[in-house]
């Protein structure tokens, strides 16, 4: 039995499935070893190490494109040294040039070759570029062997002659070429050697047949909308076992998402074709029970329904000392659906009724405008002091230092930020709305729920805000209840360690 994970991405910002899937490839190791992570659009080096970098082990990824391929291996490890011998023969270079990462060949003066090395292991290399007269011509991407060769021609466009990609062949380890994949305009199309010629749509297809999928096999649908490999997975691989894990709320009501008006368009084709899914996974009983009753709502098959977080902790975090008083801590993407501008209105009314409260704001940027905005909403208020943007960083060793979790995210379908603060004692505050905000905030016991209108998007939201500062004002006005509060949120985090997560993967798995 294998498990073939559909699909991890090429070229988009990383975001919370990506974080959710390498969770999940950490419990699942503990018994299934035959997991598969599929690249359906050829990886660069960014994508591989940002999925190394979120658990996911660089030999279960596997790239469409090279399994046509005999050299199926993503990891590096190739012989710098090895390959300078065999290129000072044909290129007869006549000195080295060494920086950071990269050793440019020299020839009469000129830059004919440029090898970038292992980030971490300098003794290798993934790529060579080659030049003629200072123009870029060819590309050469390694793993354990040669893997694909890009082809450029010297083009003219309004800024001036760049270099153009015209065709890319895929190689077996010894550098035989196996296919070309050509690119003209907009189109791109796949010729092999025996004369076969694909567009995309009918290579993923191929691919799918060839993974020769059997009922013993299971695939993990992770992404729906807008991916091409999901219409031959269901024509060509319906003998595996099929699940669908939905990271995303499912319905919106007007406001509440957006990008998103009704049935969330990420999932429109799985509603459609719901009667070929065995199982549909969701993070929690409240996304259940909706997700069954719109199902029934829009007469779709009602396939098994399990409720797995996608989320856990390995272990309860405590502090070393003692939590910064009156402190708030904020992770999410600098997203408008994360609504910050509301917490950091509502901190700066508090603040000038208790100026010892500090806000700490953890976050990669996903919208240059919107962060602009947020950042004037700091200025124009002169609350730098208190209010501060910490950019992106792990944060899970450092929620224990704060006294209070705070969020006003329109909806959360679990909410890993805060799983993983009252994992760390953190106290919390949140909007009253699904799903994970009403699962993780026990008002009164562990933090506070604030009520919640969606007219307050497009409306006033001044009540809100004032509501919001209340709550902060009122959480940190006694401090034995906070106190209270964080033992609380460590009993709650108890029933999220990865054991339990872990046990219902088996179950499902078998």
């Amino acid at each position: 039995m294998a498990v073939y994970v559909f699909n991890l991405l090429v070229n988009w910002v990383n975001n919370g499935v990506d974080n959710a899937q390498g969770y999940r490839a950490s419990i699942l190791k503990e018994f299934q070893p035959d997991v598969r992570y599929i690249f359906i659009e050829l990886p660069g080096k960014r994508e591989i190490e940002l999925y190394k970098k979120v658990g996911i082990d660089i030999e279960q990824m596997l790239s469409m494109h090279q399994y046509f391929t005999n050299n199926h291996a993503l990891k590096v490890s190739v012989s710098v040294n090895d390959k300078l011998q065999e290129l000072k023969k044909g290129l007869q270079y006549t000195s080295l040039e060494y920086r950071d990462g990269e050793i440019r060949l020299i020839k009469e003066g000129s830059v004919v070759a440029s090898i970038l090395l292992e980030k971490n292991n300098n003794a290798c290399f993934y790529r060579i570029y080659y030049f003629e007269h200072g123009k870029l011509f060819r590309e050469e991407n390694y793993t354990d062997g040669i893997s694909y060769v890009n082809h450029y021609v010297t083009a003219n466009s309004y800024n001036g002659p760049y270099a153009k990609l015209v065709r890319r062949t895929f190689c077996n380890v010894d550098g035989t070429a196996v296919y070309d994949q050509m690119f003209e305009g907009n189109k791109e199309w796949y010729i092999f050697l025996d004369g076969r010629v694909y567009t995309t749509t009918e290579l993923i297809a191929e691919f799918i047949k060839k993974l020769n999928l059997t009922e013993q096999d299971t695939v993990l649908l992770d992404r729906s909308a807008q991916f091409d490999f999901v219409q031959p997975l269901f024509r060509f691989g319906k003998e595996a076992r099929i699940i669908a894990v939905m990271h995303s709320g499912h319905y919106f009501d007007k406001n509440e998402d957006p990008d998103n008006i009704y049935l969330n368009r990420e999932y429109n084709y799985w509603f459609k074709y719901s009667n070929l899914i065995d199982t549909m996974v969701v993070s929690t009983e409240e996304q259940k029970e909706e997700l069954i009753k719109r199902l029934y709502a829009y007469h779709c098959c009602i396939p098994d329904v399990r409720v797995i977080p996608a989320g856990g902790i390995e272990y309860l975090r405590y502090p070393d000392g003692k939590r910064k008083s009156c402190s708030l801590i904020a992770v999410s993407r600098i997203h408008p659906r994360k609504k910050i501008e509301w917490i950091i209105k509502s901190v700066i009314n508090a603040y000038h009724k208790n100026p010892n409260i500090s806000l700490d704001i953890y976050g990669g940027i996903n919208d240059d405008s919107y962060f602009q905005d947020l950042q004037n909403i700091v200025k124009v208020n002169h609350a730098q002091s208190y209010i501060r943007f910490m950019g992106y960083m792990n944060v899970s060793e450092i929620y224990k230092n704060y006294e209070v979790f705070i969020t006003a995210s329109l909806w959360e379908t679990l909410g890993l930020s805060m799983l993983e603060a009252i994992g760390s004692g953190t106290a919390v505050i949140g909007l009253d709305v699904k799903y994970g905000n009403r699962l993780f905030v026990h008002s009164e016991e562990n933090g506070y729920l604030v009520d919640f209108d969606l007219n307050y998007v497009s409306q006033s939201d001044r009540e809100l805000i004032n509501n919001m500062a209340e709550k902060i004002i009122e959480i940190f006005a006694d401090e034995e209840r906070l106190q209270e509060f964080h033992e609380n949120s460590y009993k709650i985090g108890q029933a999220f360690l990865n054991e339990n997560n872990s046990k219902r993967w088996k179950e499902l798995l078998g």
